[in-house]
């Protein structure tokens, strides 16, 4: 069986070594008084964002408020790493709601019943402005992979919905936000895509992993997708080499909006949304480790085995 390409291991050591923080991400500072992370004003360092790889950039999606522990690159063998020495860490806390870079403008969830640590797709490393892209857009066809780790211990606070990836969109001209087309999340237990009511008119859920096969273990995941507003579209995942999602049409849509005027980004980390939903998000923590977060116009390496 073949190793990892040299390209792909290149993209993997890229991820561990440029996405992580071990106190505030970089561009930001800690307030003395809040002890939170913000953007450092008036300054060119503030200006840069994370990256994982040529033409995979990534940035903290909501900067405002995000603490130390909210997103880290930690090692082994103090915590799990998928191959190599590292792995990136994602830490929600009761509480841990972050704002827009450009709040009081932007988004703001503190007050939309939301909390978050995720990292979302830009298009280039300088980026300092809401949109940076184009990343995916009509009659793109990508590859994408990453392991997730969800540590022993770990609480579900269902019916709080709690997301560990998803491909969003937005809305070119005039500028603005569209809702995701694809979010996987855990819902009563495992890990489940769903289909967002944007794409199909309703959501259409397909479980892809049991609840003890979810927690404890690394998981590979491999999405293959041909962006497209019609029914020539298809997005496929495979769970750990095993086919689990087989669909094929729209895969882009927001209301009122062509498909040409849209694009698609990725994001991924920790994303918990209808926090009244459930009191047990008023005390319980939600952690996540990914690794070897990877796009690639090439179907190569994708089901290379990993070391164990």
């Amino acid at each position: 069986m073949k190793r990892i390409s040299l390209y792909l291991l290149a993209f993997f050591l890229l991820t561990i070594s440029t996405v992580g923080w071990t106190s505030c991400p970089e561009g930001q500072e800690e307030n003395d008084r809040t002890g939170e992370c913000e953007p450092i004003k008036g300054s060119a360092k503030a200006k840069k964002s994370l990256s994982s790889g040529s033409g995979w950039n990534f940035r903290p999606s909501l900067p405002r408020g995000l603490k130390k522990y909210s997103h880290q690159l930690v090692s082994a063998p103090n915590h799990p790493v998928r191959y190599g020495k590292k792995s990136e860490r994602f830490e929600v806390r009761p509480g841990d709601c972050t704002k827009s870079r450009w709040y009081p403008k932007g988004w703001n969830d503190c007050k939309t019943d939301r909390e978050r640590s995720e990292l979302e797709q830009i298009k280039h490393k300088n980026c300092s402005v809401p949109y940076c892209g184009p990343w995916q857009r009509q009659g793109d066809e990508y590859w994408y992979r990453w392991s997730l780790y969800i540590p022993e211990g770990h609480q579900n606070i269902f019916r709080t919905k709690l997301a560990y990836g998803q491909f969003h969109q937005f809305r070119i001209k005039p500028m603005g936000g569209c809702p995701p087309a694809f979010m996987f999340q855990e819902y009563g237990g495992g890990y489940w895509l769903n289909i967002q009511p944007t794409i199909l008119g309703y959501d259409d859920n397909y479980r892809l992993l049991e609840v003890d096969k979810f927690v404890g273990k690394w998981n590979d995941i491999v999405v293959h997708a041909r962006w497209s507003g019609g029914n020539d579209g298809w997005f496929s995942v495979w769970v750990n080499g095993d086919p689990k999602v087989d669909y094929h049409g729209k895969t882009m849509a927001c209301q009122g909006v062509a498909s040409s005027n849209i694009d698609v980004y990725f994001k991924y980390g920790v994303y918990r949304s209808f926090m009244s939903r459930s009191s047990k998000s008023k005390t319980v923590t939600t952690i996540a480790y990914y690794d070897g977060v990877v796009r690639s116009k090439s179907r190569d390496g994708m089901f290379d085995p990993l070391p164990e």
